[in-house]
């Protein structure tokens, strides 16, 4: 009786909410890359890998990625066990063996079909696989098999057999046409009383009790205590045997699972009582169970002719989904009395929680936008599109046409009267004479559309406006009937969408982009409210106060945490996220034990019981295998009987892609990373389950991963190796080199200083040598400078000296016309032989032939030997050709040439004339200037 008890209480404890199911998760055909049909599963017992016996092969799911291993002969596998030692047994058409890592780490098969003697096995399908003490058993419908130490033992049934089942240590199954059997080391033994079984199908045997067991056909569920057979629960014997049951397992105990061909799965307790009926209808991607298996968690793996799907059982959340979507979006939620109501954009639906087969039902009249349910003394009031109403059982009430009721709340300095923000204005209610809430007035003097509103401690109202219009505190007058002043809040933190308003301990708190806002009353002003309450994330979207002094935090990534007002986060609630309806997000308490989600299709249920309680220990994550990219190069990690922590690598495989995973199936899971050596601290959280290093230079490395459902840190060690060309050896080789090379260098420098030396005394012998002969063309310039100015004072002496002659002769020649004259004047009074004696002393002192000696050798030294070239090259020329060409020279006029020569101008005019034609000149060309130029 206390046993009974026991397995009723969990039914009883959620018997007004027995329509909510646990999460379903789903895994298509196209998401896990097989075949549809999963004939069984397995799950490793140290690596907590799900193995699924598919069509197409040895299916493997590590939390984060899928793998098919096919057969060699790409046969259906139709089973699948693992032993404690990590192998995993297969078995398909005429083929059984085990899968085991090979010396990368990944899976190799091993066939045991070579051990087998009989040639019609090749015929037969291993459906069942079982591991046991004595062995594995290998089991087709015809044929047995145990393989023990390495060795092949036939097991022949006494006729056609099913499904081989263990139970409290014993193998059961059914013999075809005989009953029930027992095997027992190699023999096979008939269970009294068990004969009618051989005309049903057992599917399933299962433990009960310690003693008892629960044997499932095709046509009941029978209990048996070692003695007698009896119909288990009628009810449920109905259902599996219209529903066709096919599986069966013990999930925990007094908790069962049945999977069927035509219906689902039927979930029941140790009395046969269903808890829970998945089926296609209720989000199971198909009703054909082919396969059942519970993993380490206490989650239901259901293997279905088209796909995967895993019932979470492990969590305490449980769902209401509105699959076929005739519902609509809801948007809030309320429990009053013993009916439920959820308010959606199509409308106000209830459900009496006493019959929970009855489905949701429309409210008659409350066709619409719901927006807000709030149940205040022990009223339900409904905020709709088109009013507020009143909800009594299953009709509506209309309050007030006031369109959009958004948001209701009690005003906390006047508990007589509600407050609502609307689309367009705020509005007043109050009860009347019964004692109902009605409608009272506007508030005037305020308009606008008000999504959220609370009054704090000194009675002043803050609302929320809709269309990122801001946050804005109203007084209102005493009477309440209008608003007296009011006071809008806006800044670069408290603006936009990310604007949500909550009362915390009777403190105003906005959410904004940089985490939450506290307002400061003295102050007047916002603040961070990370030094007032210690759970005051940077990251939270919203906040739900619930009346027993705790909070839900709704955080960015869609994430729930609950806490105590005045303690940090205690908890994650494990709840789906990402299915939130965007901007409308709503958690409404329903009664003192559970509280309510809503979601995009229907609303989770979260027991208020479990938050106290710590989540599921989560396993550390998984290094599964690194791949060397360039070489696509596969090494396993976590295979055979230990974890691989230390790896090596060449230096061209320094681009290494890391696969990690965590075998945890109820929760997304985010990972943050550390390489040592490389990165300088840990990543952000992230749902990628790769990672990529490239280009990693020669060194130790170590990778770190943690995610954010385990403290526990996973670590692998590796080493990029240095090339050949870097070892030790070749280190020390090199520096063999080095210092040979560095001997070289210094004799080559050595040889090159000498070299620069002989160099730098040559330059420094040429550069003497040019100082000498600059010093001496410097002499020479001297020279000829001394040589120009006496050659230039020699010309002027020269033109002194022809000077002289030109002014004597001009003077002598004077004295002769003065004496000629004075002689005719005197003619007769003097002698004649005296003015005779007298010219001739003037004639010999005129163009003296000396004088021209004198001449000719001043001109030579000044003109270098001027007439000498010219006669050498004009040997023609005379005496008198010379002369001429000499004062032509000195640049002498005509008139002074013929007082030089004692002649006339005339005869000097032809004398120039002779020149020319000896010296063969053309007209244009000038005698004078060719002279001087010569």
């Amino acid at each position: 009786m206390l046993l009974f008890i026991t397995a009723q209480v969990p039914g009883s404890a959620q018997s007004n909410y027995s329509f909510c199911q646990p999460e379903l998760i789903q895994y298509t055909r196209q998401s896990y890359g097989a075949y549809n049909q999963n004939w069984g599963a397995a799950q490793h017992p140290r690596t907590r890998f799900i193995y699924f016996a598919n069509s197409k092969g040895l299916l493997e799911f590590d939390g984060s990625n899928w793998k098919v291993y096919e057969l060699p002969r790409k046969q259906r596998v139709r089973s699948v066990a693992i032993d404690p030692e990590g192998r995993i047994f297969t078995g398909a058409l005429g083929e059984f063996g085990y899968w085991f890592p090979g010396p990368n780490g990944a899976l190799t098969y091993h066939s045991l079909v070579p051990l087998i003697r009989e040639k019609q096995f090749l015929q037969e399908e291993i459906w069942n696989i079982l591991i046991t003490k004595q062995g594995v058993l290998f089991q087709s419908f015809a044929f047995v098999y145990r393989y023990e130490l390495g060795q092949m033992h036939f097991l022949p049934p006494p006729a056609t057999i099913l499904f081989i089942h263990p139970v409290h240590n014993r193998l059961l199954l059914e013999v075809m046409g005989r009953g029930l059997y027992e095997l027992r080391g190699n023999e096979y033994k008939l269970i009294k009383g068990s004969g009618f079984l051989g005309r049903e199908t057992v599917t399933t045997i299962l433990p009960l009790d310690d003693k008892k067991m629960l044997i499932g056909t095709d046509r009941a569920v029978y209990s048996y205590d070692g003695n007698e057979f009896k119909p288990f629960n009628q009810q449920l014997n109905t259902l599996l045997q219209h529903d066709q049951l096919n599986r069966g397992v013990l999930i925990k105990p007094g908790l069962y699972a049945f999977g069927t061909l035509l219906n689902g799965v039927f979930i029941t307790n140790a009395a046969g009582q269903i808890r829970h009926h998945i089926n296609q209808k209720t989000g199971l991607q198909n009703n054909t169970v082919l396969s059942l298996r519970t993993d380490i968690d206490g989650n239901l793996w259901v293997g279905l002719d088209k796909g995967i799907d895993m019932i979470n059982l492990s969590s305490p959340v449980r769902y209401f989904s509105d699959i076929d979507g005739s519902l609509g979006t809801p948007y809030d939620i309320a429990r009053h009395g013993n009916t439920l109501y959820l308010g959606t954009n199509q409308g106000l639906y209830q459900k009496p929680l006493e019959r929970s087969n009855t489905p949701f039902s429309l409210i008659q009249g409350t066709q619409g936008q719901v927006w807000d349910l709030a149940v205040v003394d022990n009223q339900l009031l409904c905020g709709h599109n088109k009013g507020t109403y009143r909800i009594e059982g299953t009709q509506a009430q209309l309050l007030s046409n006031v369109t959009g009721g958004w948001v209701l709340d009690r005003m906390k300095q006047h508990p007589d009267k509600l407050i609502q923000g609307t689309y367009t204005s705020l509005c007043l209610y109050q009860k009347d004479q019964r004692g109902k809430w009605a409608f009272l007035n506007k508030i005037a003097d305020f308009s606008g559309p008000v999504r959220q509103l609370n009054e704090d401690s000194s009675g002043i109202i803050w609302v929320n406006k809709a269309s990122n219009l801001g946050l804005q505190r109203i007084r209102l007058s005493d009477d309440l009937s209008r608003a007296v002043t009011t006071k809008d809040y806006g800044n670069d933190k408290i603006h936009g969408s990310a604007l949500n308003l909550c009362r915390v301990q009777n403190r105003i708190i906005v959410t904004s982009t940089e985490g939450l806002q506290l307002y400061d009353s003295p102050n007047d002003r916002f603040i961070s409210a990370s030094s007032t309450f210690p759970w005051a994330e940077n990251n939270i979207r919203k906040i739900f106060p619930m009346s027993d002094s705790s909070l839900f935090l709704l955080r960015q990534d869609g994430t729930v945490g609950w806490t105590k007002t005045n303690g940090r986060v205690s908890a994650d609630v494990p709840v789906q996220i990402n299915q939130w309806v965007e901007d409308y997000e709503k958690i409404a308490e329903l009664d003192a034990d559970y509280v309510a989600f809503c979601r995009e299709n229907g609303f989770a249920l979260v027991p208020r019981n479990e938050l106290h309680r710590p989540l599921r220990s989560v396993p550390a994550p998984v290094i599964r295998m690194v791949t060397t990219v360039d070489e696509q190069e596969e090494r396993n990690m976590f295979w055979g009987t230990q974890l691989i922590t230390q790896m090596s690598f060449a230096h061209d495989q320094s681009n290494l892609l890391i696969t990690f995973s965590t075998p945890y199936y109820t929760q997304p899971v985010k990972y943050s990373y550390w390489l040592e050596n490389s990165t300088r601290g840990w990543s952000s959280y992230t749902t990628g389950h790769q990672k990529e290093f490239n280009s990693l230079p020669p060194g130790h490395y170590v990778f770190h991963l943690k995610s954010n459902l385990s403290p526990t840190e996973s670590v692998l060690s590796f080493e990029i190796r240095s090339p050949w060309y870097w070892t030790t050896w070749s280190k020390l080789l090199y520096l063999m080199l080095l210092a040979g090379f560095c001997g070289l260098m210094y004799v080559l420098h050595l040889r090159r200083v000498a070299s620069q030396q002989s160099r730098l005394k040559k330059r420094m012998e040429t550069k003497l040598r040019r100082q000498e002969e600059k010093s001496q063309r410097e002499i020479i310039l001297l020279q000829k400078e001394q040589l120009e100015q006496g050659l230039i004072q020699k010309s002027e002496e020269l033109a002194n000296s022809t000077m002289a002659l030109i002014q004597k002769n001009e003077l002598l020649l004077q004295l002769k016309e003065e004496l000629n004259k004075t002689k005719a004047k005197v003619s007769g009074r003097l002698p004649s032989d005296d003015f005779g004696r007298i010219n001739t002393l003037i004639d010999n002192n005129i163009s003296s032939e000396q004088d021209w000696k004198i001449f000719e050798t001043n001109f030579n030294k000044v003109h270098e030997q001027f007439l000498k070239r010219l006669f050498e090259q004009y040997p023609d020329l005379g005496q008198g050709d010379l002369k001429l060409a000499a004062y032509l020279r000195m640049n002498l006029s005509t008139k002074e040439i013929a007082q030089l020569l004692n002649i006339t101008h005339r005869s000097v005019e032809l004398k120039r004339y002779r020149l020319r034609k000896k010296l063969n000149l053309d007209a244009d060309t000038n005698l004078s200037e060719l002279m001087i130029k010569y």
